[in-house]
């Protein structure tokens, strides 16, 4: 608890070691590329629920469920990009595709703005930071992470308090009074449009459909947005410095086009103003090389997860050994 007498080491956070120009370049938003990754992602579900349809009724429908549930899951990534307004250069742009996203997942985007705001602002603070990733005491805590145990009952709660404006203390001191009444609409909204599209799906009898291409895939496929999410800040110290409280973790080019480049994720942190297009350059702008770097570089997300299962049973304050441990064997 900080008293006021103590100086705020989160008022403060330290920027990109990058001449000022160059910063400014990267920080520059454009609509181009975010409208590809919009339709590409969109694509790829396509396909994806084209697979289910013709597997219908087969147990190949499992698989193809799955694989359509990872593109809907990772739709979180523009909507967390949107939010930040900055996927598109056109403000209107990042409203709708955000809210669009929100209603996928059932994840407000009006209430994950403020709520991630205050993520950015106080990253890793186990007071302030409401997305504080604790290190799990063990296997059982790490699982439970990973199939989302205290994921869910959190979802169906904020939609709740959303619905009945009853914000717990926590959610007070990040939404700002002005904006609640907007934070109850769209929340009222939300339920509203999910209540009338059960009842239309069981009246003309297509829930069966809303089922296989939606709900069962949204949810037999939020561990591996788990898995990734986690390996962000899971193990990470609990201190202001995104050098040492965030994690890059390198990735295939598949992995980082459906989560729109937020692999780099320390960078995202040192820069939050910098477009999810350009953080592959700012990673790369970055000087030395990544093995010489002065914060956390995990080869892939196997190898973070193995790091951080290797650390278990440390305690919840505990870290993951950083910097010279993971970063030997980064590379870009």
């Amino acid at each position: 608890m900080l008293t006021p007498d103590d100086v705020d080491p989160w008022a403060k956070p330290p920027k990109p070691p990058l001449p000022r120009k160059e910063l400014k370049a990267l920080q520059r938003r454009r609509n181009a590329p975010a409208l590809r990754y919009v339709v590409g992602h969109l694509l790829i579900a396509a396909v994806t629920a084209t697979l289910i349809a013709l597997s219908w009724g087969t147990w190949w429908m499992l698989p193809t469920m799955f694989a359509h549930g990872i593109t809907l899951v990772f739709l979180f990534a523009p909507m967390h990009e949107c939010t930040h307004g900055t996927a598109f250069r056109t403000r209107w742009m990042n409203s709708t595709f955000a809210t669009f996203c929100g209603a996928v997942l059932m994840r407000p985007a009006l209430y994950f703005r403020y709520r991630h705001a205050a993520h950015h602002s106080y990253t890793q603070d186990p007071e302030r930071d409401p997305d504080q990733v604790a290190m799990p005491e063990g296997l059982a805590e790490y699982l439970g992470e990973v199939f989302g145990m205290e994921f869910w009952p959190k979802m169906i709660g904020t939609l709740y308090r959303g619905v009945t404006g009853r914000f717990n203390e926590r959610e007070k001191t990040f939404l700002p009074e002005s904006e609640r009444s907007r934070i109850i609409w769209e929340a009222r909204l939300m339920v509203g449009f999910y209540a009338a599209l059960a009842a239309a799906s069981v009246v003309f009898s297509f829930w069966i459909g809303v089922l296989a291409f939606w709900i069962v895939p949204r949810i037999i496929a939020e561990p591996t947005l788990r898995l990734v999410r986690m390996a962000e800040h899971t193990g990470m110290e609990e201190g202001a410095d995104p050098l040492t409280n965030t994690r890059t973790t390198l990735s295939n080019p598949v992995v980082r086009f459906l989560y729109w480049q937020m692999p780099y994720h320390a960078e995202h942190h040192m820069a939050p103003s910098v477009p999810f297009h350009n953080l592959r350059a700012l990673h790369q702008a970055l000087p030395g090389k990544p093995e010489e770097r002065e914060y956390v570089i995990s080869k892939g997300y196997v190898r973070a997860h193995r790091d951080i299962v290797a650390n278990l049973g440390n305690g919840a304050g505990s870290t993951v050994p950083t910097t010279t441990a993971l970063a030997a064997t980064a590379g870009r």
